[in-house]
C-alpha cells in the first residue's frame, strides 16, 4: 500500500482545511480520489487492488500490513461472492467500472434521486436479482450516507450486499448498517 499512498499524495487527493461532507458532517480533511480517477495509471492501480480484494485475493503487503488481515479484505472467510458490482456518484461510478471491467461482472449505478425525464430510473445499468451478491465500490468511506443510499435501492431488488469496498477510509467502522467495510488505506496513513 506504500506505493499507492505515495502515488495518491504525489497526485494531490490530501486536502487540508475545513470542508462540509456528503453526510453533511465538517472534517479538516478531503480526499478528492476522484483527482486520482482522472490518472489512468493510478485507476489501474485503485481497480486492481478493490478487484482483489472483492475475489478474496490479498497481495503480500496486504497480508504483512495487519496481525489480523480479515481487518483490511476478507481472505477467505464467511464471505458471499459477488456477482455484480455498485457504486453512487462521480468518485464511485467510474472507480465501479474499472473493477467491473476487470472482474467480468455487470455494473449497477445508483442515482442519487430518480430522473424527472426519460425512464426516470434511480437504477440504471444492471438491475439485481434475489439470486445476486452486490459488492459496492466506492472511493471514500466517512460515515456512510453513500453506502446508506445503495442499501436503500439494492433492498428493493431483494438482492444482498456482500461487503462495501473502499479505497480510504475516514472511520474506524468495520461494518456499516450490516454491511461489511473493506479498505485500502486508512485515512491516517495518508494524512500529512
Amino acid at each position: 500500500m506504500k506505493q499507492l499512498i505515495e502515488a495518491l499524495k504525489k497526485e494531490g487527493v490530501v486536502n487540508k482545511g475545513s470542508f462540509t461532507l456528503t453526510s453533511g458532517e465538517l472534517s479538516d480533511y478531503y480526499f478528492d480520489v476522484k483527482k486520482a480517477i482522472g490518472n489512468p495509471e493510478l485507476l489501474e492501480m485503485m481497480s486492481s487492488l478493490l478487484a482483489a480484494g472483492i475475489r478474496g485475493k490479498a497481495t503480500r503487503e496486504h497480508r504483512e500490513r495487519s496481525s489480523n488481515p480479515t481487518e483490511q479484505w476478507p481472505y477467505g472467510h464467511r464471505r458471499m461472492m459477488a456477482t455484480c458490482i455498485a457504486s453512487i456518484g462521480f468518485g464511485g461510478i467510474p472507480l465501479a467500472t474499472a473493477v467491473s471491467l476487470k472482474l467480468k461482472l455487470p455494473l449497477i449505478m445508483i442515482r442519487n434521486s430518480a430522473k424527472e425525464y426519460g425512464l426516470g430510473k434511480i437504477i440504471e445499468g444492471y438491475i439485481p436479482g434475489p439470486k445476486d451478491n452486490v459488492a459496492v465500490v466506492d472511493d471514500v468511506f466517512s460515515f456512510g450516507t453513500s453506502l446508506e443510499q445503495i442499501l436503500k435501492q439494492i433492498n428493493k431488488t431483494s438482492a444482498k450486499i456482500s461487503g462495501c469496498y473502499v479505497v480510504i477510509t475516514c472511520s474506524d467502522k468495520k461494518m456499516h448498517a450490516g454491511i461489511p467495510i473493506y479498505h485500502l488505506i486508512k485515512a491516517e496513513e495518508i494524512e500529512d
